[in-house]
């Protein structure tokens, strides 16, 4: 389809801009793909510390079923501050409680 399956991608640019890691796993500063690992990254499954997929982990993640990390938005959300529908954490405020700190 014209993409890489693996891509990593570090620095920046000619143009001084940060470089951006895109492919079916991407790894970099900021990483856009199937499987995204990075300080900033989206994807399907995303690891960083900002993070927004599908399933995502990172210190703020926002999942559309899954978040897991410091300040979680999800469906099913664990984190420190966790919002959503099925809830695990510190401070907790969804439907669901599945544990909680705080009542």
């Amino acid at each position: 389809m014209g993409g890489p399956v693996v891509h990593v991608a570090f620095g920046n640019g000619r143009d001084g801009r940060p470089r951006i890691a895109r492919g079916v796993i991407a790894i970099g500063q900021r990483a856009v793909g199937g499987v995204a690992i990075g300080i900033i990254a989206g994807g399907f499954v995303s690891i960083g510390l900002v993070s927004a997929g599908v399933f995502s982990f990172g210190v703020v993640a926002v999942g559309a079923i899954l978040a897991v990390g410091g300040n979680a938005l999800g469906l099913v959300s664990i984190g420190v501050v966790a919002v959503g529908y099925k809830v695990g954490g510190a401070a907790t405020f969804g439907v669901k409680t599945m544990f909680s700190l705080m009542k």
